[in-house]
């Protein structure tokens, strides 16, 4: 019988588990979604233990969906929301809820972190600058605004490791996510001694990192919940947006994929560490250990589409808005959305930065409004693709993944206003099928990560931009930026 390898993505909104064989064909995937906690402005908080709960309830459905016991499972790996801390005390339980990536709140103490690091360290060490949701700035904000919870906390975890800690018992992490908490020296691939002690934050609090690839321990005790016996390898796993990049084959310089979910990712392999002008964009360790990766990113990309159709038309489908939207000419009339919801993040960090429509006339139906949300989201992705020209980097191939590639409409918005033709990602799930993969690379079915790569399947449409559009889409971008 065909082996098969589970692998995990705990997202923002939900988390996945799915099978795939070992030759790379999907076998079944489960979904559970959790909620946000926002209990005070800037507070994005979500309870480890409902993360735990809805994985197994994830798991056990996938292999009911496969029709597979849990001993058919020849290796387990994990991806997940990047940048947020699990706070457990001595007795490993947590210590509330985890603060998560959307947590706005440390804005203030990024500036004196930023002052007190000083611009080589953020330069040479961490390759990217301050910003709030970061384990950098969620635990001094800790420290100094609830002291009482910080007093109980003995280890922090990053939100996809809490779920391997809680199959195994073992706490370590590896360089695609530990990259991503601005404690990291990407140079040596390790915490960095300097930062922790700058920071006054104990080690011995941190987990011990090895190999994204490496099997670290295997399942004990999880059955009754998941299904999963006894014995099964356990990799360490990695950074959500390094998982899907495997999981599009995007493991070199040369090939680029964009991706549109809650946030909007671009993403560009390196061979070696390059960081960008005034480190506008972030710079972060890829799976293998010979590659990084440079990342531009918005904050609500699905979650501006999400919001306005919670807010002003609860009772629309995606589907509908996307009809209506699709019916109203490029650029809107004039209707403009700025999608700063949740702050701004690349290429001008900007945490207190608001979201906003301007232009509004008479005839803008909710067809036109619709549209300006997507158009407002490819522009500001645009912003970090223009950054990463500017650096040299032009890619020969760019793939679309996501929730935002399945648009009939988003797709061909994308393409005129970046003026690049997109093939849409034929990896349905990126970050889960790449998260499998990485299980087989741990558990030695694939010689690594460019073998494990050929499994990928070839995206089989390509969306060209249109030159009337392109120029339309040019013209407002040129002028919003003035």
């Amino acid at each position: 019988m065909p082996r098969h390898l589970l692998g995990i993505d705990l997202g923002t909104s939900s988390v996945r588990a799915g099978i795939f064989r070992e030759d790379g064909a999907r076998i079944a995937i489960a979904a559970r979604a959790y909620p946000i906690e926002t209990p005070v402005p800037g507070a994005s908080l979500q309870d480890p233990e409902l993360w735990w709960r809805r994985t197994g309830e994830a798991i056990a459905e996938a292999l009911a969906l496969s029709s597979l016991k849990g001993s058919d499972i020849s290796g387990i790996s994990f991806c997940g929301q990047m940048h947020g801390a699990v706070l457990l005390d001595s007795g490993n339980a947590p210590v509330g809820c985890a603060v998560i990536w959307a947590d706005s709140r440390s804005a203030a103490e990024c500036e004196e972190i930023t002052e007190m690091l000083g611009s080589d360290v953020l330069r040479d060490t961490l390759m990217n600058r301050i910003f709030p949701g970061t384990q950098a700035a969620i635990i001094p904000w800790l420290r100094k605004h609830e002291p009482e919870v910080w007093r109980k906390v003995r280890r922090i975890l990053l939100p996809k490791d809490y779920l391997r800690f809680r199959m195994c018992g073992l706490f370590n992490s590896e360089p695609s996510d530990a990259s991503a908490t601005l404690l990291f020296d990407q140079n040596q691939r390790d915490w960095s001694t300097e930062v922790l002690k700058k920071l006054s934050i104990p080690i011995e609090f941190l987990p011990f990192i090895v190999a994204s690839d490496q099997v670290i321990a295997e399942t004990e005790g999880i059955e009754e919940q998941t299904g999963i016996p006894d014995g099964v390898p356990l990799v360490l796993g990695g950074a959500d947006q390094a998982a899907a990049a495997l999981g599009n084959a995007v493991l070199d310089e040369g090939v680029m994929f964009i991706a549109v979910g809650t946030g909007g990712q671009i993403v560009t392999p390196l061979r070696s560490p390059r960081i960008s002008p005034g480190l506008c964009l972030n710079t972060f360790c890829h799976l293998p250990e010979s590659r990084w990766y440079l990342m531009g990113a918005t904050l609500a990309a699905g979650l501006s589409l999400r919001w306005f159709r919670d807010t002003f038309a609860p009772q629309a489908s995606f589907s509908e808005l996307d009809h209506e939207a699709a019916a109203v000419s490029p650029g809107c009339e004039g209707l403009r959305f700025a999608p700063y919801i949740a702050g701004k993040r690349s290429p001008m960090l900007d945490p207190s930065a608001a979201g906003s429509f301007t232009g509004i006339r008479l005839n803008h139906t909710r067809g036109y409004f619709a549209r300006a949300v997507l158009e407002g989201v490819a522009f500001e992705l645009r912003d970090s693709l223009d950054v990463i020209g500017q650096m040299g980097i032009r890619p020969h191939t760019v793939i679309l993944s996501g929730g935002g590639a399945k648009s009939p409409l988003w797709p061909k918005i994308l393409a005129d206003v970046f003026d690049l033709p997109l093939a849409l990602s034929a990896s349905e799930e990126a970050a889960c099928f790449g998260t499998a993969l990485l299980a087989g690379v741990g558990v030695g079915a694939y010689g690594d990560y460019w073998k494990a790569a050929e499994l990928v399947p070839k995206p089989s449409q390509v969306i060209e931009p249109k030159s009337d559009n392109v120029s339309r889409y040019e013209e407002i971008y040129r002028g919003r930026e003035q």
